[in-house]
């Protein structure tokens, strides 16, 4: 434990023996603001969260939660769960009360007779991946190396096999799951359908995963893959090109397009890096004798300013993905699920960034489509069958131009609403909940009400709010 004096109101308020007693009764480790590893434990990937618990606890296994739960309680601190705190909104962090710390729930434990593998919630995509992929078999992440597992799959977990495997939470198939209560469940579609498919969506309203196992399906390691960014001159034809191909594409690619930027990696000429470009990225998991074939057309609807495309490690694009949105700086991304891809959004992401801020600031486009919900259990998520994913991608490093970016990616995100689009994507809601919207009703749509039935009977006291919220039905 770290001593006795704290800055933070909440917990200067509780007897010193309550809080020596909480510690003895953990495993893990009992982080206050006087602690060294204090500021490590609550830092995040956006830089514009600044947010300082009273107490961290970094735990080691499932009880621990248990024990953080029931202390929090006791003394009504709130609450908040960190993963990987990849998550823009700051939600892993909570001012003032108390933080259940998974970061060292790092477990992959793989059986590759059996194609599972079970992950700790303080995983990261790209470490859970390079142990799976040492026996040749991989499962649905996000598209970061850097992304936790629990927390992406929970909303989704959208990546690089998503139109071949599926997204995520459709390869899950079990998770451990500590309640409000303090109860340690296994749940699983079989046994409490009701609770995995609530889980599958909107977990982070129903309790703490702390392991999740999943099904691992054949992936190479090193797999053919599209890297390959246009001049932003060449943004209308690109465009245009990127929508027919992607109409007929095999379901073994999936593929991004961002109206973005040359990133700054080792092998990118430094001439080039920064420059405004229109990128292509993708991964294709088919025959590969018919590789070519189904990635050439991608290369050759310009004259590319860098082609990196080829054979690449299936770990590598996960860490592109992690190049182009580093840690520390600024963030808000919103997101709109579209039924199709009209002339009107195509414009919206070729000149959306004409007024931008930032010379970071983006829009991407993801075709969805394929295996996508196709999974023998039934989800939460009401936009698994929409054709594309379009994110507005605030991204900026001057803290004063943080309300011209905030604006800007709220314009651009209710002009592709007007356009024609619905729902929104767990991960990409925005910073800060206008007073004018509602977030959980677009992320849950039609599912809301069921998920409030279950939050009534799972979390009725709503300890579980630090989230895209879901409030019990009464």
């Amino acid at each position: 434990m770290s001593g006795d004096s704290s800055p933070n109101e909440s917990i200067s308020a509780i007897p010193h023996a309550a809080v020596e007693a909480f510690d003895e009764r953990l495993d893990g480790d009992l982080i206050l603001p006087n602690h060294e590893a204090y500021d490590d434990a609550r830092d995040v990937w956006n830089g514009l969260v600044d947010k300082r618990p009273a107490v961290i606890v970094r735990v080691r296994h499932a009880e621990d939660v248990s024990a953080g739960l029931e202390f929090a309680g006791r003394h009504d601190l709130e609450l908040s769960i960190r993963g990987n705190a990849h998550h823009q909104a700051g939600s892993a962090l909570v001012e003032d009360g108390l933080v259940v710390d998974l970061a060292d729930l790092t477990a992959v434990d793989v059986d590759s007779d059996a194609r599972r593998v079970t992950v700790g919630a303080g995983a990261t995509a790209g470490a859970a991946l390079e142990r799976t992929l040492e026996h040749g078999l991989a499962f649905p992440t996000g598209s970061a190396s850097v992304v936790g597992i629990s927390g992406s799959t929970l909303g989704g977990g959208l990546g690089w096999m998503r139109r071949k495997r599926g997204a995520g939470f459709d390869a899950l198939r079990e998770v451990e799951l500590v309640t409000a209560d303090g109860t340690v469940r296994t749940v699983n579609p079989e046994d409490d359908p009701d609770l995995f498919w609530a889980i599958c969506g909107a977990g982070a309203n129903f309790g703490v995963v702390t392991e999740l196992t999943f099904e691992l399906y054949e992936t190479p390691p090193v797999v053919p893959a599209l890297g390959v960014f246009y001049p932003r001159d060449d943004a209308e034809a690109v465009l245009e090109g990127f929508r027919e191909l992607t109409t007929e594409a095999p379901d073994a690619l999936s593929t991004m397009l961002l109206n973005t930027h040359v990133p700054p990696l080792p092998d990118v000429p430094e001439d080039l890096q920064g420059t405004p470009s229109i990128a292509i990225m993708g991964a294709y998991l088919g025959d590969s004798d018919a590789a070519s074939q189904v990635l050439d057309p991608y290369r050759a609807l310009g004259d590319p300013l860098l082609d990196m495309s080829g054979e690449m490690p299936y770990v590598a694009l996960h860490e592109l993905g992690a190049e182009l949105f580093p840690d520390g700086h600024l963030y808000s991304q919103r997101s709109v699920f579209l039924e199709e891809l009209t002339d009107e959004h195509l414009e919206l992401v070729r000149t959306g960034t004409d007024d931008a801020p930032s010379p970071l600031d983006g829009i991407g486009l993801w075709p969805m489509g394929g295996a996508i919900g196709d999974s023998d259990h039934d989800t939460a998520a009401p936009w698994t069958d929409k054709e594309y994913l379009l994110v507005i991608e605030g991204q900026w490093v001057d803290p004063e131009t943080t309300d011209q970016n905030l604006e800007w990616v709220r314009r651009r995100e209710r002009k592709a609403r007007d356009i024609g689009g619905e729902y929104a994507y767990p991960g990409y809601v925005g910073y800060e909940q206008q007073d004018d919207e509602d977030w959980a009703k677009l992320v849950y749509g039609e599912s809301y009400d069921r998920l409030a039935e279950l939050k009534a009977i799972y979390d009725p006291d709503n300890r579980f709010r630090t989230n895209v919220n879901v409030v019990p039905r009464t």
